[in-house]
């Protein structure tokens, strides 16, 4: 399929892009734990990833909008590394597009409209380390939350929709639409940036997080400190069958049963309700799990927390939980186990993982 740059059709007269911070190269800064099955080849993936994209929000005018929030201009797809769309994207997941495209029904839409949510839109993390941020990106271009029509695939679920409506966005604003059933043309489509790409996250993001605080209640008097966070949590892994997800510690048992030796409440935050699941990370002092979206909500753990991961040795799997946490003001680090089976499960040693905690029983260096 016929690609375009998104930026370029705008800058040539197709729309209109608000820049709200600038993309540069910075290094990353290093784990503040990075024990086991360490390779050079892990290292390099950290070390070697310097691009932080800036933010925007891109106005774009008779875009076609399918399947998970692919942005088609006259037939073309629009490519463009601020919203995670890169030149292997239409090959690596719509091969057939250019084939099915033709065959599905067209429906116009008049009204301004937002494109929120994009690929990883049924899974959990993504909505808090992608999606939900760029409500603040809206906010920040002047837009008011209460009045926007927002996009949404048809099988957004119900988490998706209970996190808007906690952040004030009605049932009625939100615009289903069939994503592999149908095509949109939309008159006037605004689509705001992301600020995470890869395993890089914008320093906006922390700003993203105060606003989203806000939109839950959290806001507190400067002149009344907040209490000092001092649970220790484990977060377990999420069960939910609609992320697909195969990645599996073969030590769950193991590692749940040494944390809860050293103090470690389980948490499943996935259970709870929108509040009580801020609360519960606004609480810890320390969040210990394996990689994935329940250690997301470290987005709204207090800076100053400390957070670990337990990941698998593939390169390819990224670093974003140190990429969040390092502009959230937290400390991060990763025990590595195995390259992943044919089944997702990995395995990490059990030195490795008494060797982590005690860490995080140290005292931070002076």
């Amino acid at each position: 399929m016929e690609t375009v740059e998104l930026r370029e059709a705008l800058a040539a007269g197709r729309g209109e892009i608000l820049d709200l911070s600038h993309s540069r190269h910075a290094r990353p800064r290093p784990p503040d734990l990075m024990i086991g099955a360490v390779t050079p080849a892990l290292m390099r993936a950290y070390f070697t990833e310097s691009l932080v994209h800036g933010a925007a929000v891109l106005r774009v005018r008779e875009a076609e909008v399918l399947r998970e929030g692919a942005v088609l201009l006259d037939g073309r797809f629009a490519l463009c590394g601020q919203i995670n769309v890169d030149p292997g994207y239409p090959a690596r997941f719509h091969p057939d597009l250019a084939e099915r495209r033709p065959t599905l029904p067209l429906r116009r839409i008049a009204e301004e409209v937002v494109l929120l949510a994009g690929a990883g839109h049924t899974v959990y993390g993504h909505w808090l380390a992608d999606f939900l941020p760029k409500l603040y990106l809206l906010h920040r271009a002047g837009y008011r939350l209460e009045r926007l029509r927002i996009l949404l695939p048809d099988d957004t679920p119900a988490f998706a929709r209970a996190w808007l409506a906690a952040l004030g966005i009605e049932a009625g604003q939100i615009l289903p639409y069939a994503p592999w059933g149908e095509r949109l043309a939309c008159a006037q489509l605004v689509v705001p940036g992301a600020l995470r790409h890869a395993s890089r996250a914008a320093p906006m993001l922390a700003e993203a997080r105060t606003f989203l605080l806000d939109r839950l209640g959290y806001r507190r008097p400067r002149w009344r400190p907040a209490p000092r966070p001092r649970r220790r949590l484990l977060v377990a892994r999420s069960e939910n069958p609609a992320t697909l997800n195969r990645r599996r510690l073969a030590e769950r048992a193991l590692l749940a049963e040494r944390a809860a030796a050293r103090g470690f409440e389980t948490a499943r935050p996935e259970t709870l309700p929108i509040p009580e699941q801020v609360a519960l990370f606004r609480s810890a002092a320390t969040l210990v799990g394996e990689y994935g979206s329940g250690l997301h909500g470290s987005l709204f753990a207090e800076p100053g927390a400390t957070v670990l991961s337990l990941r698998n040795g593939d390169p390819a799997l990224g670093f974003l939980q140190s990429g969040l946490d390092h502009v959230l003001g937290h400390a991060s680090g990763y025990v590595i186990g195995t390259e992943p089976d044919a089944e997702g499960g990995f395995s990490v040693e059990p030195r490795d993982i008494d060797a982590a905690l005690a860490w995080l029983d140290w005292a931070r260096p002076a």
